[in-house]
């Protein structure tokens, strides 16, 4: 995996910069390491760039694997223009660099922020994998929440809206640091994250928090939850976690700040190792290697794919959608939705709380669009 047997790279810095256009005008910024092996693809959190993978970097460079740095459009050298940050276009951007690299199964590392658009990554099926959560964002809506918790998330949301944007994030960055927190984590934090432009610290704030994205959709990819009491936990937080994930690690932290993986690099390193070799046997696939159809969004195994011109399985689409190389039916988007829905008592069987027939549209209507078949 080394770029030359005389030089090998020593720090992120050291890597060349690689652009992938997204939406035909966005240049997406990233930084790749390695050319086999497993893949780790990392994605930082709010106000952040790539540089804060600087330690997993460190220790991942002599490794058997595929690194994957990404700066999120709007941070760091990517392109910064004034658009909707939604999560999804977020999740189009990782799956731009994925894709423009050849990668299938992934590993997703996310930080804060990171954690929510890997998830949505990892719901658009087109990439399969596991998912390690450092400290991630989540909210919760399942018809439980009070009054006051929905104020305070839209309020939340909605802080970063007015001129005193870059004074809303420095107070941000100040909360986040804890007891035992090094002052130069805090520095970095400083000196990237208040230099957020105000029109993409609103827009991801007040998309991030935003209901729709937040269905409880479960992951069932293994996936590792490695958080910190100082994020202001729910005692409940592990069963909550739980209900996502079924396939869980879960290790909560007493004494760390908000970034875990710059301040405890040994233990977060340590625990990355492990889960990763958990998740590969010796052929480096991973064991729990889900697919879904990329027409209909129902998981794939050998009994239901479809079939190619000439007989044999299609990778991509069940045997409801595809046969003999051509699609069932000829529709739209919005008539697989509808004929979808119908479904929907058999879809909640797996799920932690039930769903509307309107609410599953609403889910299909966010993570379709990202299916092969529906793709622009």
């Amino acid at each position: 995996m080394m770029l030359s047997c005389d030089k090998q790279p020593q720090t992120l810095k050291d890597l060349k910069s690689n652009f992938v256009i997204v939406d035909d005008s966005i240049n997406v910024h990233y930084k790749t390491y390695g050319q086999c092996g497993k893949t780790i693809c990392f994605v930082h959190g709010f106000g952040c760039d790539l540089n804060t993978w600087e330690k997993q970097f460190e220790a991942f460079r002599d490794e058997d694997v595929r690194l994957v740095f990404i700066d999120l459009p709007g941070y760091g050298q990517s392109d910064k223009p004034h658009v909707d940050y939604t999560l999804d276009f977020f999740a189009h951007a990782i799956d731009e660099v994925l894709d423009s690299n050849g990668v299938d199964s992934v590993i997703f590392v996310g930080h804060s922020l990171g954690t929510p658009v890997c998830r949505q990554t990892m719901m658009t099926a087109v990439h399969n994998g596991a998912l390690v959560d450092i400290d991630g964002v989540y909210c919760f809506y399942d018809g439980t929440e009070t009054h006051e918790y929905v104020e305070a998330v839209e309020g939340f949301g909605h802080a970063f809206d007015g001129p005193d944007c870059r004074d809303v994030i420095t107070g941000f960055v100040m909360s986040l640091a804890g007891p035992d927190t090094p002052q130069e984590i805090t520095d970095y934090a400083m000196s990237v994250m208040p230099e957020t432009p105000q029109y993409v610290a609103s827009s991801t704030m007040q998309n991030l928090v935003d209901r729709k994205w937040w269905n409880n959709q479960q992951i069932c990819q293994p996936v590792m939850v490695i958080c910190a009491q100082n994020s202001g936990l729910d005692p409940d937080n592990e069963q909550k976690m739980q209900a996502l994930y079924p396939n869980l690690d879960y290790i909560e932290l007493t004494s760390c700040g908000h970034f875990i993986h710059m301040e405890q690099p040994e233990m977060f390193n340590k625990n990355l190792k492990l889960f990763i070799e958990n998740q590969y046997n010796t052929n480096n696939t991973m064991e729990q290697k889900i697919k879904f159809c990329q027409s209909c969004g129902m998981p794939l195994n050998d009994e239901n794919r479809g079939t190619n011109a000439d007989g044999s399985k299609n990778e991509d689409y069940c045997m409801y959608c595809y046969q003999n190389g051509k699609f069932t039916n000829d529709c739209t988007m919005d008539e697989m939705i509808e004929f979808c829905a119908q479904f929907v008592d058999e879809v909640n069987k797996n799920m932690p709380k039930p769903m509307t027939k309107d609410e599953y549209k609403d889910m299909m209507r966010q993570y379709f669009p990202m299916l092969k078949r529906w793709k622009k």
